[in-house]
Formats: C-alpha cells, sequence, structure tokens
C-alpha cells in the first residue's frame, strides 16, 4: 500500500511539472520596430538665405562679365548647395552645372597637406622630420639648413627660400626630378620657419616624398586615400583628363580689343607640379571636400590631424586676402592653407589662379560650414562675396541659422 501511495505521488509532481513546463508559457516579448529616421528637411531661414545668395551671386556674375561659374556650399555636415552659373563658353548656350570641371589652381596645395596628413597618421612620414631624410636630392644652398628643413617648413613656405623659387621652371614644363636639385643653387633668405615665402616648385617637393615613402605615384596616392573614399568622381589631375572629361569649362581672359572676355585654350601648365596647380574638379566634389575638411570624414582623416595641418604656423605680412574682411588686418599660414580670425571666427582658406581659371575656397570649422566659388575667368569678385557668407553664418552673430 505505501509503494503504492508513493508511485502514485511521484505520478503528480510529474504531471505538475510537466503542465507547469508546457501550458504555462511566459508573455511573448514584445520587439518594437526600428523608428526610420526623419526626412532631413532644410531650414526655412536657410532655404531663403540660399535663394538670396543665388539671386545675389547671378547679378554680381552678369556686373563683372564673368561667363561661368560653379559654387559649393555646406552646412552642419550636408552639402546644402551645389549649382552652377552662366555658361562654359562665352557665347554658346551649353551651361554649366554642378558637375562641369574647374581647373582649382593653388586650391590643389590643400590637397596635398591633407594627403601628407593621412601618410603621417600611417607613420609613413613625420611633420617634424627633415625633407632630406626623405630625399637625398633635396638640398639647400646653405648645408645645415638643408639637414634642418622639415616637411612642416616645406607645407608652410617657411624653408627659407625665396618667393616662387623657380616657379618659372615650373611654368615652363620642367619635371620636379629636374627642378628640385636646383634649389641648391639659390640663396637663402631668411632660417627655416622664420619667414613665409610662397613656393610652388619646393612645395611641390612634397610629391617626391611621398612617391620614396610608398612607392606610389603621387597622382595614384591622391586618388587612393582621398579622390575614391570620398567618391569625387569628377575630380583628376592631369592635362588629359580635363581635356577629355566631357563637360568642361573653358578658360577665359580679358581681351581689349573686344572689351570683353574671350574664351582661350587649356593649357598643361601645373600638371608637372600637381599638389601646386594641377586638380581638376567639379562643384559637385568640392562640397564633399569641404565636408572631410570641416570633419565630417573621420574615418578618412582625423579631427586632430587636420586641426594640425590649420594650427597657424607664420604670419602672412600683405593683406590680399584679409583687406576684404572689416577690422581684419592679420593672417596666418599653416600647412597648405591660409587662416585668419574674422573677429572671434577662425576662418580657413586658399585662393588658386591658373590659365584663366579662377577658384576660392573657405570654412569655418568650429561653425561647420564653407563654400568653394568656381570661375572660367580673372575675376576677384568671388573674394567680395565670401566674407559677408561667413558673417551670417557667425556663431555669435544674431542672424545665426540653426538647424
Amino acid at each position: 500500500m505505501i509503494r503504492f501511495f508513493s508511485t502514485f505521488l511521484l505520478l503528480i509532481v510529474t504531471l505538475i511539472s510537466y503542465l507547469s513546463f508546457t501550458d504555462i508559457k511566459p508573455e511573448p516579448k514584445v520587439v518594437e520596430p526600428e523608428s526610420e529616421p526623419k526626412e532631413w528637411v532644410m531650414d526655412e531661414s536657410l532655404s531663403t538665405y540660399l535663394k538670396e545668395f543665388g539671386q545675389d551671386f547671378k547679378g554680381g556674375l552678369k556686373d563683372e562679365q564673368i561667363p561661368g561659374a560653379a559654387v559649393a556650399i555646406v552646412k552642419d555636415g550636408r552639402v546644402v548647395l551645389q549649382k552652377g552659373f552662366g555658361v562654359k563658353e562665352r557665347g554658346t548656350s551649353e551651361e554649366v552645372d554642378e558637375h562641369t570641371v574647374f581647373r582649382l589652381g593653388s586650391v590643389s596645395k590643400g590637397f596635398a597637406s591633407v594627403l601628407t596628413g593621412l601618410m603621417v597618421e600611417e607613420g609613413v612620414v613625420s611633420w617634424d622630420d627633415p625633407v632630406s631624410h626623405y630625399l637625398a636630392k633635396f638640398k639647400l644652398h646653405d648645408p645645415g639648413q638643408t639637414d634642418r628643413v622639415q616637411i612642416r617648413h616645406l607645407l608652410s613656405h617657411t624653408s627659407g627660400l625665396p618667393r616662387h623659387a623657380y616657379t618659372n621652371l615650373v611654368e615652363d614644363g620642367l619635371s620636379l626630378d629636374r627642378i628640385i636639385p636646383r634649389l641648391e643653387q639659390v640663396p637663402l633668405i631668411s632660417k627655416e620657419g622664420e619667414q613665409l615665402a610662397y613656393q610652388n616648385a619646393a612645395y611641390s617637393t612634397i610629391e617626391k616624398v611621398l612617391e620614396v615613402q610608398t612607392n606610389t605615384d603621387f597622382n595614384t596616392l591622391l586618388n587612393e586615400k582621398l579622390l575614391e573614399p570620398l567618391s569625387m568622381d569628377y575630380t583628376s589631375a592631369s592635362y588629359d583628363s580635363i581635356r577629355n572629361s566631357g563637360n568642361t569649362a573653358l578658360p577665359h581672359m580679358f581681351h581689349s580689343r573686344s572689351r570683353g572676355r574671350v574664351a582661350t585654350s587649356i593649357s598643361e601648365k601645373y600638371y608637372n607640379a600637381v599638389s601646386s596647380g594641377g586638380i581638376n574638379a567639379s562643384a559637385s566634389d568640392m562640397g564633399q571636400w569641404l565636408l572631410l575638411l570641416t570633419g565630417h570624414y573621420p574615418d578618412v582623416i582625423s579631427e586632430e590631424t587636420l586641426e594640425e595641418i590649420y594650427d597657424p604656423f607664420v604670419t602672412i605680412h600683405n593683406r590680399r586676402f584679409s583687406r576684404y574682411w572689416d577690422g581684419v588686418d592679420e593672417s596666418h599660414y599653416g600647412m597648405g592653407w591660409r587662416v585668419l580670425d574674422n573677429h572671434g571666427q577662425k576662418i580657413v582658406y586658399h585662393g588658386g589662379y591658373v590659365n584663366g581659371y579662377r577658384s576660392e575656397i573657405a570654412f569655418a570649422p568650429e561653425d561647420r560650414v564653407g563654400i568653394c566659388i568656381l570661375i572660367n575667368t580673372p575675376s576677384r569678385y568671388p573674394l567680395t562675396v565670401i566674407p559677408g557668407f561667413f558673417n551670417h553664418f557667425k556663431s555669435d552673430s544674431s542672424e545665426v541659422i540653426s538647424e
């Protein structure tokens, strides 16, 4: 009897356990679907400003007899304007669009310094290492100074060479391999780091430094490290590329007889010194470039490296750019970039002129805003536009636009 009762009790316990694991189920966990990101809508005040900017800019082009132009504007990590104005060639109806290619001239210098910054991050070179450590054929008139001139001196135009040393040879089409050894013949004007004297040939020496260290052609490095990651599909660094782009703004020069701008041919000048003036680009690509420069591609280059590139290194004693800014009497040069203080607003800038093209790029890293203007004729008009643009977005201005 006792054995029967024990067996019965065991069956009851087993049945209860089974029911507890099979019939009594926990409440299912409800997984809420992830909310889709809201579509970005441009702030009404920003939209109004950009519309007014475009109208005013178009009027200025007409007043200045500028055949064609393209503009890229970025704000807070977005390209808010990329637009073409006017025509590719005066007397024709083919309009400039956001993908039309222009030459950048010395705006190319910023590409070289940023590319060098990438190489610094990868440990390929160091800002503070002597150039001669990497490139034996780089020699200056003073052997001691040769041993002391660093990469940062090269990129800040403070090697001690006189202004535009052998720029004539660059424009004559000589290769850098033939120009660089001749720098030893040029008497120096200052100790390294003390005086800015703008360079093209010496600046472009950075191309050979990077080539030696990576065993890779400079243009290939440019493409692999910057243009491809940024999807800058219309940007190139050769004469053949701009000639065959299929969407190119022709350069124009002022003709005294016709008293107007006349189209001229694209030259091969500076494609032998790409880092000084040989890059071609569109407004759409320069929008991406501005996003990188304002810190929105940290997977490509860190903000810390960009800050070092923009750090003022030497004072510029002329007012070619700062004179367009009320009350700004002084500017500086970092590495490949001019820098000025617009009453508390740091502006990083460079301009370029080559072969009848003019380009201007400027941005305020802290305000995350920037602009690039490309035109196909020599004119200072872009310089008159840029200060007002930044004053509008100045972070401590009552007109600042919030999003």
